[in-house]
């Protein structure tokens, strides 16, 4: 599986998220989602059997199921209390 170590930027593709801003922290087993820069959610990386990830917001109902893409971005849905809520790109922040 590709790694997801690295600093991210997302790109909404559909639902309820801002059209810019929003970029994830990826290490380990760990992260965060900063909005415009700043920490806003912490998050624990759970990787999935055969290819994948879901990141695990602590302290909201909140989830985000990765799937790797051929191009070397992920795409991801966010899902809230199971329910999906937006659909998202992450593409590698070259800064």
């Amino acid at each position: 599986m590709p790694t997801l170590d690295g600093v991210w930027k997302l790109e909404r593709e559909a639902g309820a998220l801002p059209p810019f801003g929003l970029s994830k922290r990826i290490f380990g087993d760990g992260g965060w989602t900063l909005v415009g820069g700043v920490p806003a959610a912490y998050f624990r990386v759970q990787r999935r059997a055969g290819e994948g990830a879901t990141l695990d917001y602590l302290g909201w109902p909140v989830k985000d199921e990765l799937t790797p893409r051929a191009d070397g971005s992920w795409a991801g849905r966010g899902l809230v209390a199971g329910r999906e809520f937006c659909r998202f790109r992450l593409t590698r922040d070259p800064t």
